[in-house]
């Protein structure tokens, strides 16, 4: 399964991607603005699922999940991985359309099996 990481904190990002490589069916790629990681599902095999913070540098997460949507008819399901967990932040990453959240700080040991369940709550 192909992680797409949105997360423009490099320590984060290193560990979130050392997390997720615990579990040895799970590739990630990160990106550190949502610029960038636009560019790349341009040009790139759709992940299976965008991990995306929401306090990016050049736009909110909100805002990259919305172009994700537009960009296709077929856009990978997309989950924030954020400290911002109030319900009410909670309720506009849903209204935008994604799938899940998990909250920072994280437990890298438990993270991909907390990506696999957001996965398979996909997939039904």
């Amino acid at each position: 399964m192909f992680i797409l990481l949105v997360e423009d904190d490099p320590d984060v990002s290193a560990i979130t991607v050392m997390a997720l490589h615990l579990d040895p069916h799970l590739t990630v790629t990160s990106m550190s603005t949502g610029a960038d990681a636009l560019r790349h599902l341009q040009n790139s095999p759709k992940p299976d699922l965008i991990l995306t913070d929401n306090n990016l540098p050049d736009m909110e997460g909100v805002a990259l999940v919305k172009a994700v949507m537009a960009s296709t008819s077929e856009a990978p399901p997309v989950a924030f991985f954020t400290a911002s967990v109030r319900s009410s932040d909670i309720a506009r990453y849903k209204a935008a359309g994604a799938i899940g959240t998990i909250a920072k700080p994280f437990d890298p040991m438990g993270l991909a099996a907390q990506v696999r369940a957001l996965l398979l709550s996909t997939w039904g």
